[in-house]
């Protein structure tokens, strides 16, 4: 889908998801939520793709 990995902003789609995962959190899935923002902290670029697909973010709202 797109040529270079580095043409992604990270530091902000990483931001983004925790407060995707934190509003989750409060909202309606409580721990889960927790669970899924912990996990972004370490993630991988590659991994933080990969969460941002399965909660069907618009990447390229993301592209450099």
């Amino acid at each position: 889908m797109f040529s270079s990995k580095k043409e992604i902003d990270y530091k902000r789609l990483k931001k983004d998801l925790i407060n995707e995962y934190g509003a989750q959190m409060v909202s309606f899935s409580g721990v889960f939520g927790f669970l899924d923002m912990c996990k972004v902290e370490d993630a991988s670029n590659e991994q933080l793709l990969e969460l941002a697909k399965k909660e069907h973010f618009n990447l390229k709202k993301y592209m450099k």
